[in-house]
Order: structure tokens, then C-alpha cells, then sequence
């Protein structure tokens, strides 16, 4: 068997799947939000940058905070790309050298690649504000780059070798396994660490300190080395090597399916206990359809934390374009709105894909109210949100503007958007 070929063959159709859901996801709606956030965020991050402040102001320590902790949530993203399938333990199950010395060598380069575009794309939104910290010359920042990246490549070859069966080391062995404090530790406390070393210390000091860093990343990198010998003794744990491979790949799909229709995407429920309270009042005397589609955007895994994350969004634009004129505030606003809406048609599709909810005799007529009722209960406290947010950076007449809009948005939204889009039932 050409484990090699193997590997490229499962790169090719992930990467097929991939542009297909790509093309689902820069759809119309989409690349509208894009546009309104990216040029809110640059007009505000050209804000931030061109102000007059003083050398204290960026000199201080909130803004190391900031810079490590925006770099330590870049660590985050690039794991290990394995593709290996639940059925591998069987058919590959006697192929354990030539996986670990060829097909797993593959996966790391491509892991390793995937994880520098995302250091370095953090490294260069950063990079305007780590220049006026005095990080101010190009071997300064090229030394950081090579820090982030080179440890990036420890934590994946660490990956890497918890799919291997073999003795370890006491001094690998602390932690089981995926432990909360194995995460804390390798994640965030050392390279937090040593990134405030670097950021904080003079040109030469951090400069020495990484350099220093490179001669201990290179003996690490050396003991988690696959050679020839080690490909003989070591052993894959096919029940860890296929879990990590499907959680991996679960991952990338639920990011598709928040904004384009995933085939064969497990739907999960998660009771949140806090809002049982809430439900109880909001559902009393109400229809059993209404009490159907808000338990479950309550209890829904996806839908209901994208709301909250647009909304989120929608605070902290609003908020860094303070001055910004009072059309673009506008915008946001209906915009968060709409994306809003357009997030929850999914809601009346999927719930309507149960036998027994076709079977009701409750006509499509009420299922529709019903559904858009739920869609006010939640557009009412964004839409408060919003307003109040614009109230404390906005003069109080440009509110009124804002809020006539949102209102004018939702009233399109109920009257026409649903019951036009929520008929699109799945097959």
C-alpha cells in the first residue's frame, strides 16, 4: 500500500469539500456582513493608530496584556490534519511503520504549514501596535514570528505523539492525556510567559532570548523526532489517532454549517439552565409550536451563540466607531439585525425535518406566526442593546434614527423576509 499517495488522495477530496462549502459560505449575505465589519474594523483600528497619545499610553501594561493575549489566541488556531478514518483501525492496522514514518510525516508538514498562515496573520493585525511598543525594528519582529511559529510546531509534534503507543518519559507523563492543566500549561502559562519576555525585554535581551529559546526548541524538536528507529518501536493508538481525526474534522464542518447547509452534521442540544427560568414566563398560555421553536433556540448548540456572538459584534463595532458618521452606525445596526434573522431561518427548517411536528394540526399559517413571534422575543433585546449603547456615545437624536430604522428593519423582517424564506423546508 502507498501510504503516501494515500495521504495526498484524502487531501485532495478534504480540499474539494472544503472549496465547496466555500462557495456556499461567501454567499451574498455573508460577504455584506464581511464588507460592513472589515471596513469597521479598519476605519476603527485607523482611529486607534493615528490619535494623538502619548509614549506612556502605549508603553503600558494593558497593552502587553492585550498583544500576548491576542498571540496566545493565535497558539490556538492550526492543529494536527491527520484524515485518518473510523475504518483505518482495521485496514491499516498492520501498516503502523510506514503510517508513522510517511503518512504522519505528511500530515505534520501540512499541519505545520496551516498553523504558520495563521501565526503570521495574527502577528501582522497586530503588528501596527507592537511597533509603537517599541517593538519597533524588523529583527525584533522577525524574532517574534520565529518564537510563535517554532512553538506552534513543538505543540504539534506533541500532538503527534499522543497517538503513539510506547513508554513515555516521567517527565512527559505529569499530565494524562488532553488534561485541562496539560492545556493550561503548554497553551497558555509558557508561552505566555515567554512572550512577555520578549515583548517586554530590550532589542538585545529578547533577541538573546530567543535565540536561546531556538537552541532548546531544537532539542525538543530532536527527542519528538520520528527516526527510523522509533518508527520500529512505536505503535499507533488507532482509537486516539481516529477520535482526533473526526473531532478535527467535526470542527472545520460545524464552522461551514453556521453559514451553509452541512449533510450529515450531528445536531446537538444542550440544556442551559439559567435560561429554564426565563422559558417558563415567556411560554406560559403560549401556542405549542411558539414553546416548541424556543425551547429549542434555547437549547440549540449553534444557532442561539452565533446570535450572541453577532451581537457581540455588533457592540464592539458600534462602540470603536464612535465618531464615525451616523449612516455607518445605521448600517451596522440593520445589519446586525438582518444577519440575526437570516440565523434563525434554520431553526423553522430543521424543525419541521420530524415526522411527528408534520403531523400536528397546526397550519402553516400559525407555524409561521408562531416562529415569527419567537424571532421578536429576540430581536427585542438587541435591538434594546443596540440603543442603549448608542445612547451613552451618540447624541441622543441620532438615536431616534437608529431606532426607527431597526424598527423599520424588523417590521420587513415579520411582514415579508419570513414568510417568504421560512416555506424552504428541506427534502
Amino acid at each position: 500500500m502507498k501510504v503516501d499517495s494515500l495521504f495526498q488522495e484524502r487531501l485532495r477530496r478534504a480540499q474539494k469539500i472544503n472549496f465547496r462549502y466555500l462557495r456556499l459560505l461567501f454567499n451574498d449575505h455573508f460577504i455584506l456582513f464581511l464588507m460592513i465589519a472589515l471596513g469597521a474594523g479598519i476605519l476603527g483600528y485607523r482611529n486607534l493608530l493615528t490619535a494623538h497619545q502619548s509614549v506612556t499610553y502605549w508603553h503600558s501594561i494593558w497593552w502587553q496584556a492585550i498583544s500576548i493575549l491576542w498571540l496566545l489566541v493565535g497558539l490556538q488556531f492550526g492543529s494536527l490534519v491527520t484524515y485518518f478514518k473510523p475504518a483505518d483501525r482495521l485496514y491499516l492496522f498492520a501498516n503502523d511503520r510506514d503510517i508513522i514514518k510517511s503518512y504522519l510525516a505528511s500530515a505534520m508538514r501540512l499541519s505545520i504549514c496551516y498553523a504558520s498562515v495563521w501565526q503570521i496573520i495574527f502577528i501582522a493585525v497586530i503588528a501596527p501596535i507592537l511597533w509603537r511598543m517599541d517593538v519597533d525594528n524588523w529583527s525584533r519582529l522577525f524574532f517574534l514570528i520565529i518564537f510563535v511559529i517554532s512553538y506552534k510546531m513543538l505543540l504539534l509534534m506533541y500532538e503527534r505523539d499522543k497517538l503513539f503507543l510506547k513508554s513515555r518519559r516521567l517527565t512527559i507523563a505529569i499530565f494524562e492525556p488532553d488534561a485541562i492543566a496539560e492545556k493550561i500549561l503548554f497553551r497558555f502559562l509558557v508561552p505566555g510567559t515567554l512572550l512577555a519576555f520578549i515583548i517586554g525585554l530590550s532589542t538585545d535581551q529578547s533577541n538573546v532570548m530567543v535565540i536561546i529559546w531556538l537552541l532548546l526548541a531544537g532539542m525538543v524538536v530532536r527527542y519528538f523526532a520520528v527516526t527510523e528507529v522509533k518508527s520500529e518501536l512505536f505503535a499507533i493508538d488507532w482509537l486516539r489517532a481516529t477520535a482526533q481525526a473526526q473531532i478535527q474534522q467535526q470542527r472545520t464542518l460545524h464552522f461551514f454549517a453556521l453559514f451553509a447547509e452541512v449533510p450529515h452534521q450531528p445536531k446537538t442540544i444542550k440544556r442551559r439552565r439559567y435560561l429554564d427560568f426565563l422559558l417558563k414566563r415567556l411560554i406560559k398560555g403560549q401556542s405549542s409550536m411558539f414553546r416548541l421553536y424556543l425551547i429549542r433556540l434555547a437549547r440549540d448548540t449553534e444557532i442561539l451563540p452565533l446570535i450572541v456572538r453577532l451581537l457581540l459584534v455588533g457592540v464592539v463595532l458600534i462602540i470603536a466607531l464612535k465618531s464615525a458618521p451616523l449612516w455607518l452606525i445605521t448600517t451596522i445596526a440593520a445589519a446586525i439585525l438582518y444577519l440575526m434573522t437570516f440565523q434563525m431561518l434554520p431553526l423553522y427548517d430543521d424543525t419541521h425535518q420530524n415526522l411527528w411536528t408534520r403531523l400536528m394540526p397546526v397550519s402553516k399559517t400559525e407555524r409561521l406566526k408562531s416562529f415569527a413571534s419567537v424571532q421578536i422575543i429576540v430581536a427585542v433585546p438587541v435591538i434594546l442593546i443596540l440603543v442603549m449603547i448608542v445612547i451613552f456615545i451618540r447624541p441622543l437624536k441620532e438615536m431616534a434614527v437608529i431606532l426607527a430604522t431597526m424598527l423599520l428593519v424588523e417590521f420587513i423582517m415579520f411582514k415579508f423576509y419570513i414568510p417568504k424564506n421560512s416555506h424552504k423546508i428541506k427534502k
